[in-house]
């Protein structure tokens, strides 16, 4: 299997301190086993992943964090993934200092195949 990895993409303008972007990317990397559980029961996890996303697990855990510059970035991103396969998981969360809903806050990309996701997050900055 080729190389496989994982991409957490996160809000610049957003400014948040890096304790909490810490805590947002480890969500963010997880998020595809919470999302894929398939247990009725709250004190269990079921889940069937892919192969890519076994490798991965089991190997790599290889993983990159870039940022972007607003939500319609993140948003286009988002579209970009999906309508190449990627899976792709979201993180909301609503703004302490606002009453609107909940914000697109991150996104974690795969786990996948590297050259898969590198088509859609290879122009973009490293944190």
């Amino acid at each position: 299997m080729r190389n496989v990895k994982q991409v957490i993409v996160i809000r610049k303008d957003l400014r948040l301190r890096k304790n909490k972007l810490v805590s947002l990317a480890i969500r963010a990397t997880m998020q595809f086993i919470l999302d894929n559980n398939e247990s009725d029961r709250p004190d269990e996890l079921q889940v069937k992943l892919s192969q890519q996303e076994v490798h991965w697990l089991k190997n790599s855990f290889d993983n990159d964090i870039f940022v972007v510059n607003s939500q319609d970035a993140l948003s286009d991103i988002i579209l970009k993934a999906e309508l190449n396969g990627i899976n792709v998981y979201s993180i909301f969360e609503k703004s302490k200092k606002s009453d609107e809903g909940p914000q697109l806050i991150c996104a974690a990309f795969g786990p996948d195949e590297e050259d898969q996701i590198s088509q859609v997050v290879g122009n973009l900055k490293s944190i």
